[in-house]
């Protein structure tokens, strides 16, 4: 019997082949895949990878109410700061990009490894 995550792991790949096997469905621009006017493949990706993070932030929360340890409260800040840097990331789909943005990445990237970390380090 196929549970219901195996079901939807299996349509999400499934449409995700489809779309990278069909090369009318890209256009290349100056070593830009643009899969839609104005959004750019990896722009794509890191959005949904935004979108699992945030999933993984309200999941290790739970487990965190639900058990107490210190090094799930650590791996949920991490997963949260993942999707903030994701969504920081991608915002210029929908608004022109500021230029510190780079830089706030950066301190999010050295956050988000500080949390693991810690995470790994707690009992």
């Amino acid at each position: 019997m196929v549970n219901k995550s195996d079901a939807a792991l299996f349509i999400i790949l499934f449409l995700f082949l489809i779309l990278v096997s069909s090369p009318s469905a890209f256009a290349y621009e100056e070593d830009d895949i643009i899969i839609y006017p104005g959004i750019e493949a990896d722009d794509l990706v890191t959005f949904c990878s935004s979108i699992l993070a945030s999933v993984l932030f309200v999941i290790t929360l739970i487990a965190y109410k639900r058990d107490k340890r210190k090094r799930l409260l650590y791996v949920s800040i991490a997963f949260f700061l993942f999707a903030v840097k994701g969504f920081l990331s991608t915002a210029e789909m929908f608004f022109p990009q500021a230029g510190w943005t780079d830089l706030i990445a950066s301190l999010l990237d050295f956050a988000i490894l500080s949390s693991f970390f810690a995470g790994l380090l707690k009992k």
